[in-house]
């Protein structure tokens, strides 16, 4: 999956389901950006679209700290 340009792993995807019948997921993911590989980190979803929406969140935050700190800190912080 690519969001805004950087490659997004999808490695596991586990379906819970509430007593109240509301269904949620649990995504473990690992995010390519700029030759450097994220550890594997999860997100809870209810949807595809609430998956997009926060993967972009997680992302401008990346492109946000290569921007106020360089991209050897991006490094430090996500590996």
């Amino acid at each position: 999956m690519e969001i805004d340009g950087v490659t997004v792993e999808v490695l596991e995807v586990l379906k819970h389901q509430l007593i109240s019948g509301d269904k949620y997921y649990t995504v473990a993911l690992r995010i390519h950006y700029k030759d450097i590989v994220s550890k594997i980190f999860n997100l809870t979803v209810k949807d595809e679209e609430e998956l997009k929406n926060k993967l972009k969140i997680e992302i401008t935050k990346i492109k946000f700290m290569e921007y106020a700190y360089g991209l050897k800190y991006v490094k430090g912080v996500i590996t």
